[in-house]
């Protein structure tokens, strides 16, 4: 039984010999083809007489050790001919044509045949060219497509919400996916001890410099800034067409690095060690190392003018929160405080509920801007030594409302209205404005009617002096079911009220819990732009 087995044929080149054969065989004469193993993959039988095939085997096995693209003659009378097809340098099949010496005009028929086969290899040949050239196309097309889908995934991820390291991150994930190398990393220039500092920000897989003599990085930077200042895009080294042009400490076998251009300077660079499919990277690479480059180096300068965005309108709100607090000397710092615990308390909440980050952030916003509807308090009201008359209560009672519509006016404030609006309601509904009681007081009302109490307690007023901590923490559970929503009250009692308590006497600095009142602010107001 004839072996079917193939050797790196596509089915439309077995039509192509297969329909060739047929040829042949109308013409009287029998066609062999082999595959590499000197199996018969094709036969077709002219009919007229029988093969040798032990003498036509032994003709292949003679192609297959001979010099590739040449048609042989064997046989008395040269009857038989065979010749071998080559695809990508290796042979794929061995033709043999017999034409028996007694066929009638058997010279006239293997010069036929001989003329036949040229003509069929040549059809193939170029056949096969063109398969070929549309691989390659097809390839081309293929990772063009790949690099444009990366470089579309990264301007739609462009969100200014997300860290420098997370985006920078995601590009090296997503561009060693596409180019197949050890490793990808990317540093950026950092200010550090009052000096300029090159950072491993990013990387994906292992970058094959061995930092010999330490910084090896900050030498690479400055041998890409030379490579640019002689107007190349990038630095490109390796020893395939000649020696290396620089020295590279580690397993370097080729290397690619280009630059981060800031709007002023280059702020950085991307590196990439050792491809794994070529022999080193090329100007292809280099352009699409440059765009993803690009990419990144445009992020980063949008996160610096979010970032200042950022700071500027935090700086705004604390100093409208601070004119405020200023009204009354007693209460200075007062509504930072209050965002601080409000923060503290949503924290522990989130341990065991379901509250994002973005969330507590929020609830900080909260807790900062509570007391914004002072503003249209008098401060004869505000600042009034002793207790307040009923018609002067009741005008201290309209904060709430006030501040809630000023930052309704706000459309990224939506989150955060209820707490301004509920942080005097209270649990058994004798609160204000609306006398709201349980579960229809918003979370964020909650929370900051703790933070606002407890500060206000262990602070001075005009009225008494300030409460010492364990007087606070009793009068808090006094109030748990009454003023304070039962469970909020009690994770705020069950937290290490003594290290916050050592946190707020320090401005809510400290290493361990990496708590600032200043630093805070800027991070939770990206919150209202997610």
């Amino acid at each position: 039984m004839l072996k079917t087995t193939q050797n790196r044929l596509s089915t439309s080149q077995l039509r192509l010999l297969k329909d060739f054969g047929r040829d042949m065989g109308d013409l009287g004469v029998n066609f062999l083809v082999y595959d590499a193993e000197l199996n018969i993959i094709i036969h077709f039988n002219g009919e007229k007489f029988i093969s040798d095939y032990e003498a036509a085997t032994a003709c292949a096995k003679h192609v297959l050790d001979s010099e590739p693209g040449v048609i042989y003659n064997f046989g008395k009378s040269n009857q038989v001919l065979a010749c071998d097809i080559t695809i990508g340098g290796n042979t794929a099949a061995i033709i043999v044509i017999d034409c028996s010496e007694g066929l009638p005009l058997h010279q006239e028929t293997v010069a036929y045949a001989r003329q036949m086969l040229k003509m069929f290899l040549k059809g193939f040949n170029d056949e096969l060219r063109v398969v070929q050239q549309m691989e390659m196309i097809s390839g081309e097309l293929a990772q063009t497509y790949e690099e444009l889908m990366l470089l579309y995934k990264m301007s739609t991820n462009m969100k200014v919400s997300q860290s420098d390291s997370n985006y920078l991150q995601m590009a090296c994930d997503s561009l060693i996916e596409l180019v197949n190398v050890e490793g990808i990393a990317v540093f950026l220039e950092k200010k550090i001890n009052n000096s300029r500092k090159l950072v491993l920000t990013a990387g994906t897989g292992l970058i094959a410099m061995d930092h010999k003599n330490g910084n090896m990085h900050e030498v690479l930077f400055e041998r890409l800034l030379a490579e640019i200042e002689t107007g190349s895009e990038a630095l490109l080294d390796s020893e395939v067409d000649a020696p290396f042009k620089y020295e590279w400490f580690g397993r370097v076998r080729n290397i690619i690095a280009v630059p981060l251009h800031g709007k002023d300077k280059i702020i950085g660079m991307m590196v990439a060690t050792n491809r794994l499919d070529k022999a080193d990277f090329d100007s292809i690479d280099a352009k699409l190392f440059n765009s993803v480059a690009n990419e990144c180096a445009v992020f980063i300068e949008n996160q610096g003018l979010f970032r200042d965005l950022k700071e500027l309108f935090i700086g705004s709100l604390k100093a409208l929160t601070s004119s405020i607090d200023a009204k009354d000397q007693y209460t200075r710092g007062h509504s930072e405080r209050v965002a601080f615990l409000s923060k503290w308390i949503a924290e522990r909440y989130a341990r065991t509920k379901k509250m994002s980050i973005e969330d507590i952030q929020k609830i900080y916003l909260a807790g900062l801007l509570h007391d914004i509807g002072k503003i249209g308090i008098p401060e004869s009201v505000l600042g009034k030594k002793g207790k307040l008359t009923d018609e002067e209560y009741e005008q201290m009672k309209t904060h709430p409302t006030i501040g809630a519509n000023i930052l309704s006016e706000i459309r990224q404030m939506t989150d955060v209205v209820p707490g301004v609006l509920c942080h005097h309601e209270r649990y058994d509904g004798e609160g204000y404005p609306r006398g709201l009681t349980g579960d229809a007081i918003p979370l964020a009302g909650k929370i900051v009617m703790i933070a606002d109490s407890f500060d206000a307690m262990t602070s001075r007023r005009t009225y008494r002096e300030a409460l010492g901590l364990e007087e606070a923490i009793n009068e808090i559970k006094k109030g748990l079911g009454g003023q304070f929503d039962p469970e909020i009250g009690s994770i705020f009692l069950n937290s290490d009220i003594d290290k916050l308590w050592e946190l707020i006497q320090n401005g809510g600095t400290d290493d361990l819990y990496s708590d600032n009142f200043s630093d805070y602010g800027t991070i939770a107001v990206g919150a209202l732009l997610r």
